[in-house]
């Protein structure tokens, strides 16, 4: 797909000229860039708010113009199956829908003016939303009635426990104290620094209870909890604090440990978890797991037939 940066940026500027294009047809309905200002312009706003350059900008934003085409396809297809079958929502509904999009602005003339800049009148903005609920609704419908097509056996919750045990495994965590010296990058003082983080490990090597040091010596913010920091998963601590807790065993004591920030000395007080859950403890989650897996492939299924029926041609 071959979109400007430049025209992306126009088209979905919120203030200057606005720039459109039919970006692709469905039979005989167009659907232009603006069609897609809804999805794309916070998507756009992020992008920019993170500081990335023009050049990614661009490629994630041909990603998204094409993912938020994709969705408008597939809403209007679904619209028109309820639009056939005869299917509305109430206006209470599309009411809400409406004032909980302007609550995202600033104040009621901002929205007012974004929609003006936008090219859309009130009574566009709200048509449109009362065909994205149609659509929605919609959707939920077949669900359901793909939902009731299938029953799951015990077989088949066996045959998913078996595959996916991966899924159903507790996480190790460990319960840890801590004491810490905080260390600078000047080579003497931490140097000094050091010196004394070893002194202390040697006293607690020779019996000084852990606690009542990390109280009287750490310079963590568990301190005043003897040292206590808690339980920990993997991804919670720094890397080199996390490899000297997976070499220790409960109760042990572990050799300081230097990280850029300072010294640090672990005890680790309790292990658990990284055992497998049993079929019966898991069991009653698995069923609605299967449920789901059968009713989006399915959903899906059904769509690109839907699809496969209408004309559609993309000009991106």
């Amino acid at each position: 797909m071959v979109l400007s940066y430049f025209f992306i940026m126009g088209m979905l500027s919120m203030s200057g000229v606005l720039f459109d294009g039919v970006v692709a047809t469905v039979d005989s309905e167009p659907i232009l860039m603006s069609d897609l200002r809804e999805e794309i312009t916070p998507f756009l706003a992020d992008l920019k708010s993170q500081g990335v350059s023009a050049q990614q900008i661009q490629q994630e934003m041909e990603k998204a113009v094409q993912k938020a085409l994709d969705r408008y396809i597939e809403r209007l297809l679904l619209y028109r199956k309820a639009i056939n079958e005869g299917l509305q929502v109430d206006e209470k509904e599309i009411e809400d829908r409406v004032n909980k999009i302007k609550k995202r602005y600033g104040s009621p003339e901002e929205f007012k003016q974004l929609l003006e800049e936008s090219g859309e009148s009130m009574s566009e903005f709200r048509e449109r939303i009362k065909q994205q609920l149609i659509a929605l609704s919609y959707a939920m419908k077949k669900r359901k009635e793909f939902e009731k097509e299938i029953t799951v056996s015990e077989p088949d919750i066996a045959k998913y426990y078996n595959e996916h045990i991966e899924e159903f495994q507790n996480p190790q965590r460990t319960k840890v104290r801590r004491i810490f010296l905080s260390a600078s990058k000047d080579s003497d003082e931490r140097a000094k620094v050091k010196e004394h983080i070893m002194e202390i490990y040697d006293r607690i090597k020779q019996g000084a209870d852990f606690g009542s040091v990390a109280e009287n010596e750490s310079q963590g913010p568990e301190a005043d909890r003897a040292g206590l920091i808690g339980w920990v998963s993997k991804g919670d601590l720094v890397p080199e604090l996390e490899q000297a807790i997976e070499n220790l065993s409960i109760g042990d004591i572990s050799p300081p440990i230097e990280t850029e920030w300072g010294f640090h000395i672990l005890k680790v007080e309790e292990k658990e978890g990284n055992e497998k859950l049993s079929y019966e403890k898991v069991r009653i989650i698995i069923e609605p797991k299967i449920k789901e897996q059968y009713i989006n492939e399915r959903y899906q299924k059904w769509l690109n037939e839907i699809k496969k029926t209408a004309r559609i041609r993309v000009f991106l």
